[in-house]
């Protein structure tokens, strides 16, 4: 590497924990998904066993309660990206989870690329009636749209900011507590203490345990909700 003495500039890059998190899930994604497919393919009429009658409730529970609510008849267009989103968000939720891993979900940048993805869907595959409303709502006065429209322009953005809020705060707010929880012990130095933080501390991490379906189960369903209803047919 160039050396500092010599005023030569220096380029650090080293994988981070949270690249490496990241590319365990990715490695976990195609495992487990390319072996679920090739099940589905060898045996579609057979009942479906180990890591596929595991993921099966999972993936219908996204195809029946979150694509076909959220984007009706095109929802096999999206299906694919949504149940993507849903394994990925849980794994590495599920992998922050582990002493010593990266909470890779509790990075602004990591959201901020999922929600940008889910932002690239809407802006390319968002029909004419979407923008109708955002710029010339039906039913409204003309007066009232200069008030309407600057208000609906600015929700196209928030929509994905709010994602990315979303996810990146619910799963960093855990770990702090958790990590506030047994610092007790440490500034206290009292076995007393201990004996409270440590059954509070699993509480919360067990709790933290449901919140990481739930953010993925969320993230999915808004995701679903914001892509339908910019590919959603005009009803007037």
């Amino acid at each position: 590497f160039p050396s500092h003495d010599r005023g030569e500039k220096f380029y650090d890059i080293s994988i981070t924990k949270n690249v490496v998190s990241l590319l365990i899930s990715a490695f976990l994604l195609l495992f487990i998904f390319i072996g679920v497919a090739r099940k589905y393919a060898k045996n579609p009429n057979s009942a479906p066993s180990g890591f596929q009658g595991a993921l099966e409730p999972l993936i219908l529970m996204i195809q029946e309660d979150v694509a076909k609510p959220m984007l009706g008849k095109k929802y096999l267009k999206f299906l694919p990206y949504l149940l993507t989103l849903f394994f990925f968000i849980w794994i590495n939720n599920l992998l922050g989870l582990i002493p010593g891993g990266a909470n890779l979900t509790g990075n602004t940048s990591v959201t901020a690329v999922l929600a940008g993805v889910t932002f690239f869907c809407i802006m390319a595959f968002s029909n004419k009636h979407y923008w109708g409303h955002i710029f010339a709502m039906p039913g409204v006065p003309k007066w009232l749209l200069v008030i309407l429209t600057p208000v609906e322009i600015i929700g196209v953005f928030t929509k994905p900011v709010s994602l990315m809020i979303r996810l990146f705060a619910n799963m960093t707010t855990g770990h702090i507590i958790v990590l506030a929880l047994f610092s007790i012990i440490f500034v206290n130095k009292s076995a007393g203490w201990a004996g409270l933080s440590v059954p509070m501390a699993l509480f919360i991490s067990l709790l933290e345990v449901l919140v990481a379906f739930l953010q993925a189960y969320l993230f999915s369903m808004l995701s679903a909700l914001f892509i339908g209803a910019a590919v959603e047919d005009d009803h007037h």
